[in-house]
């Protein structure tokens, strides 16, 4: 009689003790380090959509966003307890702004990777009225009046990291950046006239472009199909591209089987066709990375980064 006891309370164990329960068991939280309407949330809330409709996860995806500074909601995670439920989901900023900023105290190295879902490339933007017909007419002036042309970004992230990029094809220009946030943010700045120019990202701009905003150049490799009348970055003289990967992050530490768990969800919903066509209609890519080559990737990236984030620190 107590040997059946005994054994029905060994499996009860057995199937309580972490990492052995099916994950996941309640709803997963991730975390937008950005404002509403940016290509991150955007992102993220296109595959909510379609992982919740295709049933690939048996509990729901919860989209938080942290506006302001993205490392804030980055060290929520970052903090956050390592069972399961908690990720963020983030670009470059992560990888450029603890070199801009190693105050904040938050870098990729913190956090157990997940997987890569798309890309993006960028748009140097004005307001429909603004006296600069084009790119080279906003760093003209911004060279023969260094640090007046106001400029909305979040410092340390990708925006910040494109206006730096202008500044160093074009010798002598300078902009004076101000932290406003992610692309919702930067958008409702640059129309609300606190700031002169911004950046958005090519899903951004599909988004905000008929809301009195123009576009001076695609950082991409080749002109985009949606907009083949903007010019790329490299066709006008400034030598470079610059484009931006999703990155997927879990706090350090988490267990194996929700971050390959969540991992492999990713990569189920990026080859639907409904995300597909959101690609497509947003100007992105849809590669996807996860395990190993996603590890090598940031590091990659960081790699690729690091001058241009020094270059964009405060000087002493």
């Amino acid at each position: 009689m107590l040997r059946p006891i005994l054994a029905g309370l060994a499996a009860a164990f057995l199937f309580a003790a972490p990492g052995i329960a099916a994950w996941p068991e309640k709803p997963v939280r991730v975390v937008v380090p950005f404002g509403p309407g940016g290509t991150t949330d955007i992102l993220a809330r296109s595959l909510q959509k379609v992982m919740d409709e295709k049933k690939i996860l048996p509990q729901p995806l919860v989209i938080q966003n942290v506006g302001g500074h993205f490392s804030v909601g980055a060290r929520q995670v970052m903090t956050a307890a390592p069972d399961g439920y908690t990720f963020l989901v983030i670009h470059l900023a992560l990888l450029s702004g603890e070199i801009v900023d190693p105050r904040r105290g938050v870098g990729y190295r913190d956090f157990e990777p997940v997987a890569l879902t798309g890309g993006f490339c960028l748009h140097p933007i004005v307001r429909q009225d603004s006296p600069y017909k084009t790119l080279k007419d906003l760093l003209e002036a911004a060279k023969e009046k260094p640090n007046t042309i106001v400029t909305g970004v979040n410092i340390g992230a990708l925006n910040h990291m494109l206006g730096v990029f202008l500044e160093r094809g074009y010798p002598g220009a300078k902009f004076r950046f101000v932290q406003i946030g992610g692309g919702g943010e930067n958008f409702a700045a640059i129309t609300g006239g606190h700031t002169q120019a911004t950046v958005l990202s090519s899903s951004e701009y599909q988004t905000y472009k008929a809301n009195g905003i123009r576009a001076l150049a695609y950082s991409g490799p080749e002109r985009l199909k949606l907009e083949p009348e903007i010019p790329t970055t490299r066709e006008l003289g400034l030598g470079f591209e610059f484009c931006i990967e999703n990155f997927w992050f879990a706090p350090k530490g988490t267990l194996k089987e929700a971050v390959d768990g969540l991992a492999n969800a990713l990569e189920k919903a990026t080859v639907t066709d409904e995300l597909r066509t959101f690609f497509d209609k947003q100007a992105q890519t849809g590669q996807f990375m996860k395990g190993e080559a996603y590890r090598q990737r940031l590091d990659a990236v960081f790699k690729a980064i690091e001058p241009v984030a020094k270059a964009a620190a405060p000087q002493n």
